[in-house]
């Protein structure tokens, strides 16, 4: 009986690290070239106090919002660079990774300006 609970816990944890791991690389996937307008820029608190941050937003005229994160596993770690280069009412293609579900608030994440 021991061993049964052991395999199942081992199981459970195997099986919570993939949807953790899933759930990370979502971040990451879905690469895609995409032209947008500018329609409003912000900054969005996310948490409070000494774990707070804070996350560039993105506004363009269809009404799809963005957000300007750095990702580790891509060396991305320009992101208020790329945030200052956009500007309200340009045009910009831009490469863009990860998924927008409302559910769990995640949006679609600005990597690149393309020139």
């Amino acid at each position: 009986m021991k061993i049964f609970k052991s395999i199942l816990i081992a199981l459970l944890i195997i099986i919570i690290g993939v949807v953790i791991i899933k759930l990370a690389s979502i971040e990451y996937s879905n690469k895609e070239t995409i032209q947008i307008e500018i329609k409003d820029k912000y900054i969005k608190r996310q948490g409070s106090g000494e774990t707070a941050k804070d996350v560039y937003m993105i506004v363009d005229t269809n009404n799809n919002t963005y957000e300007i994160t750095d990702l580790l596993f891509i060396g991305k770690f320009n992101s208020t660079d790329i945030y200052n280069r956009l500007d309200i009412g340009q045009v910009y293609i831009v490469e863009v990774t990860g998924v927008r579900n409302n559910f769990m608030s995640w949006y679609r994440n600005i990597n690149k300006i393309i020139e």
